[in-house]
């Protein structure tokens, strides 16, 4: 992977731009093939205007302070479990809270929630004026995301010969995950044991990401070292999931990434004993639970054979989410990762 600070950006409006007869013009194809090779080569993009209104966007950073600035007695009210079924827990999830050892565990702590309309197993929210108005961004926020996905999925589809619509029943159930993330202030030290967010890969369909002012991301590099991926404005950055990866028999790769302290400033003695809190919201796309996953026919040949034994999609995401969330670091790589870069489990 080149550095990821050189990551291509994708412009999201150009994907779907059709002319007066209702065909896809020159600017987009251009755009889609370009959206196949970024991920090709290196798993991640930056996707400008990604399709999700900015207000919205803005307004859930402001909802995410107010909502971890609250006390922690108050956040545990809605504290996640881990055996709801599906892997990521609804409600308020703290590492102290779950990882078997808190001191090495992760340095943050998160809001998450599915689809909110499941009668079966509801997110859960605190009873107040200030979570009613979040969760009604979060709902707006959730459906433009999927539709966000959609429309990637169908130009990576026909990159490689499939029709447009392959995927798109894959994730019918709307199975998708929403962490609002909180890397709380702490001391620069802390670093030299614990990280943000421990080496992983994603383990689903595609992850839109959405930060702050404040870094800290790394994507590992073929070259085996992690480098940073700075923020850039009007842009979510986009990784493939572990599933979509079998999907393509590796050719679309899931890479290994991770939250660290942002890069050290030189400005003399200004070089912060205290790390200032970081905010992001990541939308995890998931295929549909119980949908068996393994790699597209059209991708496998006599000289390209299958990479990937099938998997369930539920199942496996269950099984990644214990491992980080619990006992604090990624599945040790296994023959036919999906992460194309061998990675250091935490």
């Amino acid at each position: 992977m080149a550095n990821p600070s050189d990551l291509p950006v994708i412009n999201f409006n150009s994907l779907n731009e059709k002319d007066a007869q209702g065909q896809r013009t020159s600017a987009s194809l251009s755009e889609r093939r370009h959206l196949f090779l970024s991920l090709r080569d290196t798993g991640f993009a930056y996707l400008k205007h990604p399709g999700v209104n900015q207000t919205t966007v803005d307004e859930l950073f402001s909802h995410s302070r107010r909502f971890f600035a609250k006390p922690l007695e108050e956040k545990m009210k809605i504290l996640g479990k881990m055996d709801k079924g599906r892997g990521p827990s609804q409600g308020y999830s703290n590492p102290l809270q779950l990882a078997h050892n808190p001191k090495t565990s992760d340095l943050k702590e998160f809001f998450g929630m599915y689809r909110d309309d499941d009668i079966e197993k509801p997110n859960q929210w605190l009873e107040d004026t200030e979570s009613r108005a979040m969760r009604a961004d979060l709902v707006r926020f959730f459906d433009s995301c999927h539709g966000v996905i959609l429309e990637l999925l169908s130009a990576v589809a026909e990159e490689v010969g499939l029709p447009p619509e392959t995927f798109h029943s894959f994730i019918g159930e709307k199975n998708h995950f929403i962490a609002c993330l909180h890397y709380p202030a702490t001391e620069r030290e802390s670093f030299q044991t614990r990280v943000r967010s421990a080496p992983h890969t994603d383990y689903g369909c595609m992850t839109l990401l959405f930060s702050d002012s404040g870094e800290g991301l790394q994507v590992l590099c073929n070259t085996g070292e992690y480098e940073y991926v700075p923020r850039k404005e009007d842009c979510a950055v986009l990784n493939v999931g572990d599933l979509l990866s079998r999907f393509f028999n590796g050719v679309l790769p899931s890479t290994m990434h991770r939250v660290v302290e942002p890069p050290a400033t030189r400005s003399g003695d200004s070089q912060a004993e205290i790390v200032p809190d970081r905010y992001a919201i990541a939308f995890f796309g998931h295929f549909n639970l119980d949908l068996l996953v393994k790699p597209l026919d059209a991708l496998v040949s006599a000289t390209n054979p299958a990479k990937f034994e099938s998997v369930v999609a539920g199942e496996r995401v269950k099984a990644r989410v214990k491992q980080l969330h619990v006992a604090g670091h990624s599945l040790k790589e296994e023959k036919g990762s999906e992460s194309r870069v061998t990675s250091v489990s935490a």
